[in-house]
């Protein structure tokens, strides 16, 4: 095999990674036409298809699938060989490849890594936004941000901070159907149906003296997002439990108010998750730690 066909595989897989040629061609400042010359190439020296074109996306084909696995292997292999060399010097370098929920990553990941950056710039960041839980494995992703409640016992997760949750609504819409003043009162109301949780739909509510209620509420809209949570509940759709960190600024300019202050819901945390215990490359270690010292003196 020559070395350039591992350059065109290296091609290859980035613009897979990216999602198209054009994204690939601009995460890694190249002119779009190289990437589709040498996936063309590549296509020809094999004899197979691997990607379906069309004007609106690409697809792999069914050795396209198991190639382009083979390919991130190798990828994975160099990146880890550049950062192991990094690493014994006391560098911290290479890509790392991290998967948060969009107000994770806002409000969390960006300030708390940001200055880990500018203190390594060899340290490449690779930050997938999902708000539905990806495959960590098939992603190859060195680490993932989650809040809530871990339920993968296959997965090594590090608890961060404890994460707090808040019952929100926009004056207007308390002003049309009135302000609760006891979780009774929720009965009149509809939330914003969070549906990463068990239940989306019902809420658990507990008081200073320990005195947990549930209730069950009417669905005003449903969603996976915790941004578009609280953009539909500054629209007034309806009640929304969300993280305190994700509606901060929406309660302190007035365009949301909180809800039954005096009713807490159930803790739940923020947490560092990766695939394998034991010692973590330092790109990770210090990523972990950038998280801990930034989360520590705030409240989450």
């Amino acid at each position: 095999m020559h070395f350039d066909q591992l350059r065109r595989m290296a091609l290859f897989a980035q613009v897979v990674r990216h999602g198209s040629f054009s994204a690939a061609a601009r995460a890694m400042d190249i002119a779009t036409s190289v990437l589709s010359t040498a996936v063309s190439q590549l296509e020809d020296e094999l004899g197979v298809r691997l990607l379906h074109r069309t004007t609106r996306r690409l697809s792999l084909t069914e050795l396209g699938q198991d190639f382009y696995s083979r390919c991130t292997d190798m990828l994975a292999s160099a990146e880890a060989a550049q950062s192991l060399i990094a690493e014994s010097s006391g560098e911290i370098a290479g890509r790392l490849r991290i998967s948060a929920a969009s107000d994770v990553a806002d409000h969390i990941l960006l300030p708390a890594l940001a200055p880990l950056t500018l203190k390594h710039p060899k340290l490449l960041l690779d930050i997938q936004v999902a708000d539905n839980i990806v495959d960590m494995a098939a992603q190859q992703i060195d680490l993932s941000i989650r809040s809530g409640w871990m339920r993968d016992s296959s997965l090594v997760a590090r608890k961060l901070a404890d994460l707090h949750e808040v019952l929100v609504a926009a004056p207007s819409y308390l002003q049309k159907l009135g302000t609760p003043q006891t979780p009774d009162d929720l009965l009149q109301h509809r939330i914003i149906a969070m549906t990463r949780l068990n239940d989306p739909c019902t809420l658990s509510l507990k008081n200073a003296t320990d005195h947990t209620v549930k209730v069950s509420l009417p669905a005003a809209a449903m969603t996976d997002s915790v941004r578009l949570s609280s953009e539909m509940a500054v629209s007034g759709f309806g009640l929304a439990r969300l993280p305190s960190h994700a509606v901060d600024k929406a309660l302190r300019d007035g365009s949301l108010i909180m809800v039954l202050k005096d009713w807490a819901l159930p803790l739940a945390g923020i947490y560092a998750v990766t695939l394998k215990r034991g010692l973590q490359p330092q790109k990770v270690q210090a990523a972990i730690e950038a998280l801990g010292s930034f989360l520590a003196p705030n409240t989450a």
